[in-house]
């Protein structure tokens, strides 16, 4: 009976064993599909998240290269132009752009739909993922650089006084409230700029001239370089950079080829001299004292030619990191502010903005310089001596005609038989001229020689005169011989090599971040185009055909920088 009861009792707890065997199967099956799922939503979130991060951080490159202050192209258009290169422009949703004067910022929004491989087992078929990215850039630190034409057609109706007033005003607008971070340095150019004393000799000039003061000036005031037309190839001028000085010359001025003696075209024109010596046109380096930039501007004056060219040129040179040695020498001298030692700064310098303001009236004018290859005529002993009277004579000890015999000094005003009309003026002797037929001459160095005279007087009386006698002989002379003394590039109205300088150091200016704002005061087309060409934009470019337009332009480009001054 016990026996029986318990079979009887087992039983059903034997068939509840078998149905909980049953069940823990189905709860395990739930448990791995519960797995599985949330396996595969852990892959859509994954990829989603991938997604994600590829638009955010192309929105975070994007941004930046688009908030950048020193890039001119449209903020928005730049953000569009880089998503879409990395094939994410569908899912650019927003692009929002707030600009003011020294600081810009770009927000971008994207969303982007990540289809679902698991996920849709349970309703969800996508994914909308979003990004946002803002960049923001202030320029705290401003470097600027006034490159200034000051050739002679500024005299023209007093554009240099409107020229020294609007200069003078900008000075004093964004300088108003400095705080030791905006420097400004000036680079006026004519026919070349003229560096000063003080920053000629930062740099290794060759073929110095050696003048003190003369009846033309103080030579020591003549501080240009000749540069080659390799430094437009680069940014910076290199301090080690061989570099020959320009000499004081009128090389421009053209004598008459008549066969009798005249001095007409012998003085050198002052104005036809492509550096002039100065004390007041010459570069200033970066100040942030409003009172002696504004002497200092009230001081410039015009003559000479234009050479656009190497006023840019100078002026980038300035913002140049390779110019930092040179500013710190000048503020261990004590001449430039010590809160700027250390500029200019990097190009890469994110809180750093460098500008030139570029100003002219003209066009450039092909420039003339001395040669000195293979014969210098820079410097060193020339052939010819002076004689206390002012009259010349030239020393042949080679290619003397047969009519001079052994005598080796031709004297071109001598009139043997007293016929001025006959052609034969100029006599061969054995001395130099002195002043008297008993005295000899003072022979001079070639410098000297151009304080007295121009070189084409030099080569048709000197040389083409003395050497030949048939008319197309003498012509033919004298055109290899003033060719031999100088070098021209273009003319006054096609300048073709400096044309093309000018617009490739802008070009590389601007590379580097520079803004370059350009103002055609009353120019010439070509002129104006070639200053349009050069500043960053048209947004930078201004024109002006009276004083009162320039002083607006001045205005316009100082209070956008007072601006950016102020968010700072």
């Amino acid at each position: 009976m016990v026996k029986g009861a318990a079979s009887r009792v087992i039983a059903p707890l034997r068939r509840f064993r078998r149905r909980e065997d049953g069940s823990l199967i189905v709860f395990g099956l739930f448990l791995f599909a519960t797995a599985f799922l949330m396996s595969g939503m852990a892959v859509d979130v994954m990829r989603s998240e991938n997604r994600r991060a590829a638009l955010a951080q192309t929105l975070d490159r994007c941004t930046l290269n688009a908030a950048a202050l020193r890039q001119t192209l449209d903020p928005a258009t730049v953000v569009r132009d880089c998503v879409d290169r990395e094939g994410l422009l569908p899912f650019l949703k927003s692009v929002t752009v707030t600009s003011v004067a020294g600081a810009r910022s770009v927000e971008a929004k994207g969303d982007i739909p990540v289809e679902t491989f698991f996920m849709h087992a349970s309703g969800v078929d996508t994914l909308n993922v979003g990004a946002r990215s803002k960049a923001e850039q202030r320029a705290t630190n401003i470097e600027i650089v006034l490159a200034l034409d000051v050739s002679g057609s500024m005299n023209t109706n007093d554009r240099i006084g409107g020229l020294r007033t609007a200069a003078r005003n900008f000075v004093t607008t964004v300088l108003g409230n400095n705080t030791d971070r905006i420097s400004i340095a000036v680079v006026p150019y004519n026919g070349q700029v003229n560096l000063g004393p003080a920053l000629a000799a930062k740099y290794n000039i060759t073929h110095q001239p050696g003048l003190t003061t003369t009846t033309n000036g103080d030579m020591r005031n003549v501080n240009c370089v000749d540069m080659p037309a390799s430094v437009y190839t680069y940014t910076g001028i290199p301090r080690t950079l061989a570099m020959p000085a320009t000499g004081w010359v009128d090389a421009f001025s053209t004598a008459a080829q008549n066969a009798t003696y005249s001095t007409s075209g012998m003085s050198p024109n002052g104005s036809n001299v492509w550096c002039p010596p100065s004390t007041t046109n010459v570069v200033r380096m970066p100040d942030d004292n409003i009172t002696n930039l504004n002497t200092y501007l009230g001081n410039l004056n015009a003559i000479g030619a234009t050479s656009i060219n190497a006023g840019v040129k100078w002026a980038g040179a300035l913002l140049d990191p390779e110019a930092r040695s040179v500013v710190n020498e000048f503020v261990t001298a004590g001449t430039v502010p010590p809160e700027f030692r250390d500029r200019p700064f990097d190009y890469s310098k994110r809180d750093a903005l460098k500008i030139i303001v570029l100003m002219t009236d003209g066009e450039n004018f092909g420039d003339v310089r001395l040669n000195d290859s293979p014969t210098n005529y820079r410097t060193g002993l020339s052939p010819v001596f002076r004689g206390t009277d002012g009259n010349f004579s030239i020393q042949f000890l080679t290619g003397r005609p047969t009519a001079a015999g052994t005598n080796q000094f031709w004297v071109p005003h001598r009139d043997p038989d007293n016929n001025s009309t006959n052609g034969i003026q100029g006599e061969w002797r054995a001395t130099s001229w002195g002043g008297t037929t008993s005295t000899q001459g003072t022979q001079l160095t070639w410098q000297q020689l151009w304080q007295h005279a121009t070189p084409s007087w030099v080569a048709w009386h000197l040389y083409a005169r003395a050497l030949r006698s048939a008319t197309a002989d003498r012509q033919a002379l004298y055109n290899t011989q003033f060719a031999a003394f100088r070098t021209q590039r273009g003319s006054s109205t096609s300048t073709p090599e400096m044309d093309a300088e000018l617009q490739q150091i802008c070009n590389l200016t601007k590379q580097q971040g520079v803004l370059i704002y350009g103002i055609a005061f009353s120019a010439p087309t070509r002129g104006i185009t070639t200053t349009r060409n050069c500043a960053s934009s048209d947004g930078h470019f201004f024109t002006s055909t009276n004083n009162t337009a320039l002083n607006a332009a001045f205005q316009a480009i100082a209070t956008n920088i007072t601006q950016l001054r102020l968010v700072n």
